[in-house]
């Protein structure tokens, strides 16, 4: 979907209003539709003040975690040491592009949103860290915080306020680890972008082993409508009877979906309506099959658990699954789930920074297993090994990769185990794991030579 197009009725748009409006884009333009003023008012409160507001809206990082980001930024206190601020424009997860459209649409946007965050948490100076593959966005970014500092928004005397604020863009590598926050901090530092251990968090030591917060792009925009707006106004949007997550969300649509592209929405809004009415279910009649709804590294969900879950944090949760960073990857029945798992296990062996073992091992493995189901040449004892993989990926690394490996596989097991069964059944060499044991059992005691072409054929 490309913009300009007219938001669907059922959106509610508060970050993405100005999407496609190229005016919005300039200084003049965006100051013109309301502009700065969210980070002119809050130079004008005491940092603690601008936290409380946020905190006070229920604002939840839209990153993937979740976590409340009004909190995050009250663990920074006044201490005497340099602060950092880094925005987390590093959008990777395979069907998330919601970011992206931020930065090229409203960079002011972006700008303002580092900024205000940069004084709330004590820093001086904010950095945006952006995937090197979003060419445009760095280019609109880079205008952006040129001109905010000509028109002297940004730098010793912000807005006039004698209070020093500095942004910087810099570019990634594009590598998928990168947006995990310690990685980005690693990779900002100029060294490999490898996840560090915690603690030390980055609240205490993060860039340069300063207090940092890192933040995500959506959730730094969506703060500025709340200090100018309120935190009650924020709070309107949601389930009235689920006060833990607040405001509207972007979300991106892709995959077998008759109308993908980004939706606002409000929080708690029925994800079977979303699915159906808005994207307007799968392309050419078809059924949809499958639905991943919080980018790639969330469990996925059968059609019926869609219809009856809700599109927030504690929604999806309840329905299976997360809400993650809201890229919603839709399959219909033409898709063969073996091959769309694989895809997904390939892809995290490939962005393994391969620093811990049970990474490293692990998606290598599952991939390997995973193509040999795939193309026949899988055995029984397969599905149990994945599971037994994925068990030892799981919660037991410095960072979550190698759990956004597993969590696909698993589910993927658990929902469409019977076309893992079918791909074994296309094998000639399939026989079921106990039958394998009583002839590799026959062939040890010299059995028929059937028996011991079957043990052959399981390696043992």
């Amino acid at each position: 979907m490309g913009y300009p197009h007219a938001p669907h009725p059922r959106e509610t748009q508060v970050l993405s209003t100005y999407f496609g409006d190229a005016e919005a884009r300039t200084l003049a333009g965006w100051r013109a539709r309301g502009g700065y003023a969210a980070l002119e008012k809050a130079l004008g409160m005491e940092p603690v003040e601008v936290q409380n507001v946020v905190k006070d809206s229920g604002l939840r990082g839209r990153g993937g975690a979740g976590f409340p980001t009004g909190v995050k930024w009250s663990f920074m206190k006044p201490d005497g040491k340099q602060h950092y601020l880094c925005c987390n424009a590093d959008e990777s997860e395979p069907g998330t592009f919601k970011d992206r459209e931020i930065m090229r649409w409203t960079p002011h946007a972006v700008v303002e949103g580092v900024a205000m965050g940069a004084y709330a948490i004590y820093a001086t100076v904010g950095y945006i860290y952006v995937r090197g593959e979003y060419t445009e966005p760095i280019a609109q970014l880079e205008q952006a915080v040129k001109d905010a500092y000509g028109a002297g928004i940004l730098g010793e005397n912000a807005m006039g306020t004698g209070k020093t604020v500095h942004v910087h863009v810099h570019r990634g590598a594009g590598a998928y680890i990168c947006g995990e926050e310690t990685a980005l901090m690693n990779s900002l530092e100029g060294r490999r972008g490898n996840p560090r251990i915690k603690p030390p968090f980055p609240a205490v030591a993060g860039l340069f082993a300063q207090p940092t917060t890192i933040n995500n792009v959506e959730s730094l925009v969506a703060a500025t409508h709340i200090v100018v707006n309120g935190a009650e106004w924020y709070k309107q949007f949601g389930r009235p009877d689920n006060p833990k997550s607040t405001g509207t969300k972007l979300f991106s649509v892709c995959g077998n979906v008759t109308r993908p592209g980004n939706y606002e929405m409000a929080m708690g809004f029925p994800f079977g309506e979303f699915l159906w009415d808005v994207c307007g279910g799968a392309p050419n009649g078809r059924e949809i099959k499958a639905v991943i709804p919080g980018g790639s590294s969330v469990p996925i969900l059968t059609p019926d658990e869609c219809r009856t879950a809700v599109m927030d944090y504690e929604g999806m949760v309840a329905a299976g699954s997360m809400l993650g960073s809201g890229g919603v990857i839709v399959m219909d029945d033409r898709q063969d789930m073996v091959r769309q798992i694989a895809r997904l296990a390939r892809f995290y062996a490939h962005e393994s920074c391969a620093q811990c073992s049970q990474c490293r091992e692990g998606t290598a493995w599952t991939t390997k297993i995973l193509e040999r189901i795939r193309d026949g040449n899988g055995t029984a004892q397969d599905l149990d090994t994945l599971l037994a993989i994925a068990d030892g990926m799981t919660g037991k690394t410095i960072c979550v990769l190698s759990d956004s490996c597993a969590t696909p596989v698993v589910s993927g097991l658990k929902k469409f185990r019977h076309e893992f069964e079918a791909k074994l059944k296309a094998s000639p060499n399939v026989v079921s794991f106990a039958e394998a044991q009583q002839a590799s059992q026959r062939a040890q005691r010299g059995g028929s030579s059937m028996a011991a072409r079957v043990a052959a054929s399981m390696g043992q």
